[in-house]
């Protein structure tokens, strides 16, 4: 009976252990293995696998990120200079993306214009230009890896907060070209800018 009871309580101290490792973490990075990495190494890092796009951060605050590889050249400052200009480059293209959808939804949802559809898209294609152009300036490389075949990965990071500044400085100064007043198209570029740092997309 005794070593019955020594049993059930090993089991329940083991089942113990397991439910508290499974409640341990809380990262949403993705799983990476062999399989699924980019690299082929099953412990290359989780922003590789993600690749580039806008992510909730550790903190909670969102962030762009984008990815840049360099193989085969022999000089290291040279090799890691072409990694950081390309995860720039991925990073601006992911920025460039998200900002113009952002801007359609803007001028879709917030915007009583008489402007055309042809000048509304003129619109927004400049002024996605001007913010991803002058938003990159602030971006940051923060990390580097090397996979197992010596390609160099560099990963370029540009929080939300600079690039919703940039929106609010580009519309302060192009408010007049959509034939809205000023003051409204800030309080209601805010109430957007909001809704996409909670919702994290």
């Amino acid at each position: 009976m005794k070593g019955m009871k020594k049993i059930v309580a090993l089991l329940l101290a083991l089942g113990l252990v397991v439910a508290l490792a499974a409640c341990g973490g809380g990262k949403k990075e993705p799983e990476v293995t062999k399989q699924t990495s980019v690299s082929g190494a099953a412990n290359e890092p989780a922003w590789i696998t993600r690749g580039a796009g806008a992510f909730k951060e550790d903190t909670g605050g969102l962030a762009f990120y984008g990815v840049g590889i360099a193989q085969g050249i022999a000089n290291r400052a040279l090799e890691m200079q072409t990694a950081d200009t390309r995860a720039r480059t991925d990073l601006a293209r992911a920025l460039d993306t998200y900002v113009a959808n952002f801007m359609k939804d803007y001028m879709a949802s917030a915007v009583a214009s008489d402007m055309s559809s042809s000048e509304e898209e003129q619109f927004v294609s400049s002024i996605t230009k001007s913010i991803t152009e002058t938003t990159l300036v602030g971006s940051q490389i923060i990390n580097h890896w090397r996979g197992p075949d010596g390609t160099l990965y560099s990963l370029a990071m540009l929080s939300f907060d600079d690039v919703a500044n940039g929106m609010k400085r580009e519309m302060k100064k192009r408010s007049a070209e959509i034939k809205m007043n000023a003051d409204d198209a800030m309080k209601e570029l805010d109430v957007q800018l909001q809704k996409r740092r909670e919702s994290g997309n």
